[in-house]
């Protein structure tokens, strides 16, 4: 796609979550600037719950078990406030999407032309359903979909979705492998 294509040179998954945009630009600095704060708690959270999977303990220490049982229990916790959240919220419906660090490209049969201004409001946390709240721009994209290049990002929330990014990449990878393992 040339030097517009959010996707050179840079790791990208393809995933299907809620997704809502429209056309819009992107606000000052001051309302960038609180955007991507709360973009970085999010990220920072959806981290946390990523990582919510027991890990087994080495030691069978008392203490340890008194943690993982602690642990076992804030996870119930957690996967119960989701589900109470998921059922007050109205997400937007899952789309199949490419996901980078520097942009997204989705499927819609929608057409914006080249260099227009989007916000994407992207549930991509599905244990947490409140939206990363981004800026982008459209892309020339000769696929179906739309193709768009994040802009106004802190480099903490473009850090925070490139982490994200490669430990899906590394989950599927280990997951695909279990999976010949088992064949």
């Amino acid at each position: 796609m040339g030097e517009d294509d959010p996707f050179d040179s840079v790791l990208s998954i393809r995933d299907r979550l809620p997704l809502r945009w429209w056309v819009a630009e992107p606000p000052g600095d001051e309302g960038m600037a609180r955007i991507n704060e709360a973009n970085e708690s999010l990220l920072r959270v959806c981290a946390s719950l990523d990582d919510a999977a027991p890990h087994p303990v080495e030691e069978a220490g008392e203490l340890s078990h008194e943690l993982q049982r602690i642990e076992s229990k804030l996870n119930v916790l957690v996967e119960m406030v989701g589900s109470l959240l998921h059922s007050q919220a109205q997400l937007p419906p899952a789309v199949s999407m490419r996901i980078a660090s520097t942009g997204l490209a989705w499927e819609s049969r929608d057409r914006v032309p080249p260099g227009t201004g989007l916000q994407l409001h992207w549930y991509l946390c599905p244990h947490f359903p409140r939206p990363l709240e981004l800026f982008a721009r459209s892309c020339a994209n000769p696929e179906e979909g739309i193709t768009a290049r994040f802009e106004g990002l802190s480099p903490q929330v473009e850090d925070g979705i490139q982490k994200m990014i490669f430990r899906r990449h590394r989950r599927s990878i280990a997951q695909s492998r279990a999976r010949r393992g088992t064949d």
